[in-house]
């Protein structure tokens, strides 16, 4: 990242070829990021250690994706 305020601590790409959607996420696939921000407004909060995830999307999934879908995903998880 350019940003100094921003680590990216891990990325993981559900897009790439090799990746096994079938068996890894249920069929799921995005690029999702992990990360922190670090900046004095968050040291204030208490928030510099926190850890959130960005999840890229291609639109063509996001407008398949349904709760069904959703409950699908969480089975999988879960098993």
């Amino acid at each position: 990242s350019n940003d100094p305020h921003v680590q990216i601590l891990r990325i993981k790409n559900r897009l790439s070829p090799e990746y096994n959607a079938s068996r890894c996420s249920g069929g799921y696939r995005d690029v999702a990021l992990n990360l922190r921000i670090c900046m004095p407004e968050t040291q204030r909060l208490g928030l510099d250690g926190h850890v959130c995830e960005l999840q890229l999307i291609l639109k063509s999934f996001y407008e398949r994706r349904s709760n069904e879908g959703h409950a699908r995903w969480v089975a999988f998880r879960n098993k």
